[in-house]
């Protein structure tokens, strides 16, 4: 998963920046809960096809997060 926050919302859409200083504008509607300027949010990144594979590989790293 790679960690982001968001940097601005405008309209329906929000500004995400990553830790290499890329940003990315996606629509409000991709991202689950209610966004804020400066919040950390996760974004998981899959080829069709493999995207159970990805929420399992999340599901794991948040169990191992409890766990620990």
């Amino acid at each position: 998963m790679l960690n982001a926050k968001i940097a601005k919302i405008e309209g329906d859409n929000i500004t995400l920046s990553i830790p290499d200083g890329q940003t990315w504008v996606v629509p409000i509607s991709a991202l689950e809960g209610k966004p804020a300027e400066g919040l950390s949010v996760g974004v998981i990144l899959a080829v069709p096809g493999s995207e159970d594979a990805a929420r399992q590989k999340l599901a794991k790293d948040i169990l191992n997060e409890l766990i620990q």
